[in-house]
């Protein structure tokens, strides 16, 4: 460990001896949960996925759980590579689409189509995706290859085997799993997806998705009616890749109340970074900062289009691609809330890989060794998309290591997003001066709503901010309200040109007025670093869930 971290670590007051583990400082005046940061990946694709089979992938979920333990595995080059720092949970989030069919060349590897499958799949090419995968994708096709209902049974048996692999890796108090899997609607080669956590092993028979529920009112239906309607069992829908989603991701035309609180019941997070880009803020945008241009990717239509020809971007263009960025949609979420007395837009923030290798947490820059598979075999896969990244992942503050607590948490929304590096945060909200004390009375901590205390009393917020490997550089404060006007947006930044490793800054909002419909998060920035491209230099950072003045 560095020096610089090591005096970090004892400089945070209730810092545990494990680095992913940082435990609350205990009330002086009354008792409070002991929560601590646990550090994990929930997006991560194994050989049960179609696009990851078809890149050579032939892990299953116990392979990912191993290696989000710490346990070694065989890269594509034939190097064996294990995590510096294993994760504390992680869920396998398969895409539910083509379970049918991967399980029946499973079991029936002779047919011809699984064979030549297997083949395409095998080759040092781009084959099997190009020739098996995206027609199937492009043209929504199931191809199970059996009948409808055997084809559902052979879903429902590689579904219990993903099960089976997240019941065998959790150990409560050291490694928890979260049986999931993924939504994949993608109409036009568009990202609308759904990771899909389930709190425990009382799940729908069969994963839910994206042909028999085409659209998101479908799942949310599905989740009610499939899930939470028995009472044992409860999910939460996470979005991710709206940047490259095109506004479709957080479409609600023609949604009236009754379907907005549906989505916010199941759709309480969103993945605000992964291996496809980040999706906070897109640079020009009317909600965009100097902080907003990080690892941003193009749509694929627009990306093929501009491969083909390039040119600028239109202003419509410009204009779609933003409503699918998150800081958009929190806007999109108070004015509702101000014009419609309800926000489908609550949004806590979470981190991913969203990695087609089986290998969650892999998120180091120097060590990254891409997330596509045998396209990865001499980087081609990185190379052939330079705006594609390591990834990131979660943080949540809980009271211990197990389903039941990090679900909970996660409900709550007392988690953060990181770009790779373990950078410790907590933000919270007070309303008499206070440092970065995480336990006073009256504290809501992040992804909570505001405690309001007095006609006049004004919210104080801070921030404590402890370095990974990198010094800190800056702390951003953004603010979201809706007034008459329209949506505002204000940021208030803290510079540290010398770099920080163990910092607490305070801010209070002497605009906010009570009964504002407005929201607070926190951006922590490192010092700059070396891109895995070896070429530019970037600014890891992590994102808190927001605060909201009112539910």
């Amino acid at each position: 460990m560095k020096r610089a971290l090591m005096w970090a670590l004892l400089m945070w007051p209730g810092l545990a001896a494990m680095p992913s583990a940082v435990a609350a400082a205990a009330s002086d005046a009354a008792p409070a949960p002991k929560k601590s940061i646990y550090w994990g990946d929930l997006h991560i694709h194994t050989s049960y996925s179609m696009d990851a089979y078809v890149l050579n992938n032939q892990a299953e979920p116990t392979d990912a759980y191993h290696f989000a333990r710490g346990g070694e595995v065989t890269l594509a080059d034939g190097e064996r590579y294990r995590l510096p720092r294993p994760l504390d949970f992680a869920a396998v989030t398969d895409h539910g689409e083509y379970f049918g069919l991967i399980q029946m060349c499973r079991i029936e590897p002779q047919r011809p189509y699984c064979a030549e499958l297997a083949e395409a799949a095998a080759e040092d090419s781009q084959r099997g995706f190009m020739e098996f995968f995206l027609p199937l994708l492009l043209r929504q096709d199931k191809n199970c290859l059996v009948n409808e209902a055997s084809c559902r049974q052979a879903e429902a048996d590689l579904w219990q085997r993903t099960i089976a692999a997240a019941e065998a890796a959790y150990e409560p108090g050291r490694f928890t799993t979260f049986v999931a899997s993924e939504w994949t609607a993608s109409p036009g080669n568009l990202h609308w997806h759904r990771n899909l956590i389930y709190r425990n092993t009382n799940v729908p028979v069969r994963p839910i998705n994206s042909f028999d529920q085409p659209d998101q009112t479908d799942l949310w239906r599905a989740l009610r009616d499939q899930c939470t309607a028995n009472g044992e069992c409860d999910v939460l829908a996470i979005p991710h890749n709206g940047n490259i989603g095109m506004g479709g991701t957080y479409n609600i035309e023609g949604h009236d109340k009754a379907l907005l609180s549906l989505r916010a019941r199941f759709e309480r997070l969103v993945e605000i970074h992964q291996h496809k880009g980040a999706s906070e803020c897109y640079p020009g945008s009317g909600y965009s900062d100097e902080g907003c241009n990080f690892e941003i990717a193009m749509p694929v239509p627009i990306r093929n289009k501009l491969r083909a020809q390039p040119r600028a971007l239109t202003d419509a263009e410009q204009q779609q691609i933003s409503s699918g960025y998150v800081r958009d949609t929190l806007a999109r979420g108070l004015a509702l809330r101000a014009e419609r007395n309800i926000n489908p837009f609550r949004y806590g923030f979470v981190g991913a890989t969203d990695n087609h290798s089986a290998r969650p947490g892999n998120v180091d820059e120097q060590n990254w060794f891409g997330a596509l598979g045998q396209w990865d075999k001499d980087l081609s896969g990185q190379q052939a998309y330079p705006d594609y990244n390591p990834g990131g992942l979660t943080a949540v503050w809980a009271e211990a290591n197990t389903r039941e607590a990090l679900f909970q948490a996660l409900k709550r929304r007392e988690v953060y997003a990181s770009s790779g590096p373990r950078i410790g945060l907590w933000f919270g909200q007070h309303f008499t001066a206070a440092g970065c004390e995480r336990h006073r009375p009256n504290t809501v901590p992040m992804g909570g709503v505001l405690a309001e205390h007095g006609k006049d009393a004004l919210p104080v917020f801070s921030v404590h901010a402890l370095q990974d490997k990198t010094p800190l550089a800056r702390i951003d404060i953004i603010k979201l309200s809706a007034t008459a006007q329209g949506v505002t947006q204000q940021v208030t930044s803290f510079d540290a040109p010398e770099g920080r490793s163990d910092w607490c800054v305070t801010w209070q909002d002497s605009a906010y007025r009570k009964g504002d419909v407005a929201l607070w998060y926190t951006r922590v920035l490192q010092q700059p670093t070396l891109r895995w491209d070896g070429e530019q230099m970037i600014q890891e950072r992590a994102w808190s869930s927001p605060i909201w003045s009112v539910k």
